[in-house]
């Protein structure tokens, strides 16, 4: 389950009733274009089967929208603060209870909020889109928002997909995920080149010291993607925190997208999902420790990512298997990517929001990773508060300009 949390400040004059008039009847545009995200997600016993239902009964079809108020929460504070409310963020993302089918697809929350703020919270099932097509469909719903023409076709296109009658009381039932501490932390473009040129130092010093020619940083002639400098950091960052010695094992689990890595390749307009996991690993902690630990954490993860390309479908069947027997204490994950420019995305007519946040990262260890514009980064956070400013130090050492 993913819950996407986006917070905005609404500029004089955007009054709140007119922000989600507009974000509600521009849902409703884009799910006539996106028709899976409408349904429910059933269960076929003739078959076995679990399908995306959005055709057999009308009453089902449809996306949930509620509407609500939370006056004692002022979105300066939630959006600035260095420690998250985390129970604020889990209020502010409407409920969608995928342990059970029929369950529906997504679910939408508008929020206002003290300050002139919005709160948009969006709960989405994994199993009926991952992580590239979620991306496509908020590009799209927040384009069919700020289009004119789009709007010029409301009339028509909102009767196609219904939206559910709104609601603005809830009971929440929140448990071990607030023994959790989240911060966030920004990366600016001058940082991510600073942690590649990072890399590239080690590897040439080491090169160096044993006397060798070779001073590439990664095991193949790619150079470090943004996204392996980010999860090498976050992961050292986390086995630093953790406090993890030599000789005990520690693992870092990614998604990656395989639409463009199969033959023949999948359509970018796929809806639906299209990924697997990639695992890194050392039998050593040892080696992400010290001066030299960045640089073999982004080589192992770098080699994980050689190993997926080379074949990727390798192994699909036994690897969740494999990944739930790793001791869960030293066990790090770095969801999501730079490249969806997710602030850019979230757009809807009233500003990039001031904040967005993965609430459902409910797992010591985990991390997101997403690109905020012109070249800065976001890095999310979810570890036990005793491990919070170890985390923080660590990469606070390795920005260049400092994190925020």
């Amino acid at each position: 389950m993913a819950e996407l949390l986006f917070l905005y400040d609404l500029l004089p004059g955007d009054d709140f009733p007119a922000a989600v008039r507009c974000v509600k009847e521009s849902l409703a545009v884009a799910l006539a274009l996106y028709l899976p995200l409408a349904g429910r997600l059933a269960y076929v016993a003739e078959t076995g089967d679990v399908v995306v239902d959005y055709c057999s009964d009308s009453d089902n079809v449809g996306v949930a929208f509620v509407e609500a108020e939370a006056r004692g929460m002022d979105l300066r504070r939630l959006a600035g603060d260095e420690a998250h409310d985390v129970l604020a963020f889990h209020g502010l993302v409407p409920e969608l209870d995928g342990r059970v089918l029929p369950a529906p697809a997504l679910s939408v929350q508008a929020t206002r909020l003290g300050g002139g703020g919005m709160a948009l919270g969006v709960s989405v099932h994994h199993a009926a889109a991952d992580g590239h097509a979620l991306a496509r469909f908020l590009d799209a719903w927040a384009s069919a928002s700020r289009d004119e023409f789009a709007r010029e076709r409301l009339s028509k296109q909102i009767n196609k997909i219904p939206t559910k009658p709104q609601v603005n009381t809830r009971n929440y039932d929140f448990t071990h995920r607030f023994k959790l501490a989240r911060r966030t932390f920004y990366l600016s473009a001058d940082d991510i080149q600073c942690l590649k040129q990072r890399i590239n130092e080690l590897a040439l010093a080491e090169a160096k010291t044993a006397g060798s020619d070779i001073v590439l940083p990664s095991y193949s002639n790619k150079p470090v993607s943004t996204f392996a400098a980010l999860s090498a950091l976050g992961w050292t960052a986390f086995v630093h925190s953790k406090g993890l010695a030599p000789g005990e094992d520690t693992h870092l689990v990614f998604l990656v997208d395989l639409r463009e890595r199969l033959a023949p390749p999948v359509s970018d307009d796929y809806l639906g999902n299209c990924v697997r996991g990639c695992l890194a690993s050392t039998n050593d902690a040892g080696e992400l420790l010290g001066k030299a630990g960045f640089l073999h954490a982004a080589r192992v993860i770098q080699a994980a990512v050689r190993e997926m390309e080379a074949a990727p479908l390798a192994e699909l069947e036994t690897w969740l298997n494999r990944v739930r027997r790793l001791p869960i204490t030293r066990l790090a994950n770095v969801a999501a990517s730079p490249r969806y420019r997710v602030y850019e995305e979230a757009d809807f007519g009233f500003g990039m929001p001031a904040r967005m946040e993965q609430v459902s990262m409910d797992r010591d260890g985990e991390m997101l990773v997403g690109g905020k514009g012109d070249g800065e980064v976001q890095l999310s956070v979810s570890l036990h508060p005793d491990c919070m400013d170890a985390f923080k130090a660590h990469i606070h050492m390795y920005s260049c300009s400092g994190t925020r």
